[in-house]
């Protein structure tokens, strides 16, 4: 658990007695150039967006490969199926409670540009499901490059600061500094009294001009305690709808000289039937809210069922691989021809198939099946030979304690339209194309689906005017 973990009430005292906060509606930035669209839905507002050029991303090869899966596992406390400690004794999964560990920027490609201050300062923070923090670097911070631009409080007419620091370690992470308050604004939206931390050390966390990460789970696993961004803007009624959606494009590495390329949307206050073809399929969250989670009710490869299926499956943006437990992992490649197990710096747990053969993975979600995409399965190629490639999926061990041990992340949310309601809360899915159905009317109510029974719904079209932000996003998975 974060050293520094922060209850509301904690936070209220914090920084003192305040007025009501509301978040409103504020002009986009100057330096964002949007095309708008009216129609039956009232203004439509698209924000254009960039993905850094892959050229400047290293290639996927098995160093990076285990960086990412270490990453997730100290994310969610879990460890590799052989790990053991300085004395030579197996390693457990850390138990968790209202709290997470922050990923490094290696494991989560996909990020976006937010404003914060007053007069306002661009950071690009990597955009995480998977967690509910607002973490940014001061300027200089420690563990930081030259290029990351960082967050200055005393720069800011409208920051204050508490008297408290704040402080996360993971692994070999960390992140320190104070919690602060600020105005924080995401495409047209602002929350004028945003708490987050300011860190002046940043350990293995952001890298290049990546200036933090930006949390979209819920205030229940804010390390921080406090209210996370997107979930402000709801709870201050002031999202259109109460759901956001994330279509992420993906490309091969290519010689191109532009610093930047087109990388996916991601959309608040509405969904973008540009994006996706047919409805929404949505699955509702178990109560109490925290995780972005959802029951898993198989895995098929060449389309035989697994029989595998679990009541909490987290769906994490912030997470490029796909983390399961080491008995369900073995079935999966077991049923990939000619698959086999290979270590990585001394770990079990990894899997490789010839890269020349096609792998046909499909997920069951409310009673819909969604399929992995070979090319997205497909995580590198182990050695310079380039015979045979890592699979996406690897084995996660996160210890009796944890409730957490299925991890999904880009490898299968390149391939769908993800959505996410707050109210009822709910994650949906739909097939990536065009012209599709808004079906985001929070009015009605969703069926759960558990991993044994599917049982998912469909709702009405909603009018409701829609604001949709789409963001800068990094491709993830590249395969060279």
């Amino acid at each position: 658990m974060p050293s520094a973990a922060w209850s509301a009430i904690s936070l209220a005292a914090a920084f003192g007695a305040a007025s009501s906060t509301f978040a409103v509606a504020s002009p986009l930035s100057s330096r964002t150039s949007v095309t708008r669209d009216v129609g039956k839905r009232g203004e439509y507002i698209t924000v254009p967006i960039k993905r850094r050029n892959p050229d400047t991303l290293a290639r996927r090869d098995a160093e990076s490969y285990h960086r990412k899966a270490t990453a997730l596992r100290n994310k969610y406390g879990g460890t590799a199926p052989n790990a053991v400690d300085s004395a030579g004794k197996p390693v457990r999964g850390k138990k968790r409670q209202h709290s997470i560990d922050m990923t490094s920027y290696q494991d989560s490609e996909w990020y976006g540009e937010i404003d914060v201050g007053t007069p306002a300062s661009g950071f690009s923070v990597v955009l995480d499901t998977g967690s509910a923090d607002l973490i940014l670097a001061e300027p200089n911070c420690q563990g930081c490059q030259t290029n990351t631009p960082g967050y200055q409080p005393s720069s800011s007419s409208t920051s204050s600061t508490a008297e408290s620091n704040f402080q996360i370690q993971y692994g070999s992470g960390s992140a320190s500094g104070s919690l602060v308050k600020d105005s924080v604004s995401i495409a047209n939206y602002t929350q004028p009294n945003q708490i987050f931390a300011a860190c002046d050390v940043m350990n293995n966390i952001v890298d290049g001009t990546i200036s933090g990460i930006l949390g979209f789970g819920w205030q229940s696993i804010a390390s921080s305690g406090a209210l996370p961004l997107v979930e402000s803007l709801w709870k201050n009624n002031t999202l259109p709808e109460p759901v956001f959606g994330f279509a992420f494009e993906t490309h091969t590495f290519y010689t191109n000289s532009a610093p930047t390329a087109p990388g996916g949307s991601l959309t608040i206050g509405g969904l973008d039937t540009s994006k996706y073809t047919g409805s929404i399929n949505w699955i509702e969250l178990d109560q109490p809210v925290g995780y972005w989670s959802i029951p898993l009710q198989d895995i098929s490869v060449g389309g035989t069922s697994l029989g595998i299926s679990d009541d909490q499956v987290v769906i994490d943006t912030g997470t490029t691989l796909i983390g399961m437990p080491t008995a369900d992992v073995e079935k999966v490649y077991s049923s990939i021809p000619n698959s086999r197990q290979v270590n990585l710096q001394g770990q079990t747990g990894y899997y490789a198939f010839p890269c020349s053969q096609t792998v046909d993975v499909s997920l069951s979600f409310g009673g819909q099946k969604y399929q992995i995409a070979s090319s997205q399965f497909n995580a590198g190629a182990v050695d310079s030979t380039g015979q045979y490639c890592l699979g996406a999926i690897f084995a996660l061990e996160t210890g009796s304690s944890s409730a957490i041990s299925y991890i999904f992340g880009d490898a299968f949310l390149t391939g769908v339209y993800s959505a996410y309601r707050f109210d009822p809360p709910a994650v949906g899915f739909a097939q990536l194309g065009s012209g599709g159905n808004a079906n985001t009317d929070a009015s009605a109510t969703s069926s759960k689906a558990t991993s044994a029974a599917p049982r998912s719904s469909t709702l009405s079209k909603s009018t409701t005017a829609l604001v949709a932000l789409t963001v800068t996003a990094v491709g993830a998975f590249v395969l060279a």
